[in-house]
């Protein structure tokens, strides 16, 4: 019978939770392991987005420099 776990990640005694998730599992084992995939989920898709906002910050950065060398030529 599954049941409802409140699984909350911590670093150190008296802070807020880094993570908090509601899930519903059959077993305590069974909850840890969905968090656990959730947060990999997440982690990879922070890399992607990284990744992406890298190539726009690049993407911006050069046609940035190259409007300022068309204004320099005119």
């Amino acid at each position: 019978m599954s049941a409802q776990w409140r699984i909350e990640i911590r670093l150190g005694d008296g802070h807020a939770p880094l993570r908090s998730v509601l899930v519903e599992a059959d077993t305590e084992v069974d909850a840890l392991r969905q968090v656990l995939a959730e947060a990999e989920r997440d982690h990879v898709a922070a890399e992607e987005l990284l990744l992406d906002g890298q190539e726009e910050v690049f993407s911006r950065t050069e046609v940035q420099d190259g409007h300022v060398e068309h204004q320099a030529q005119a």
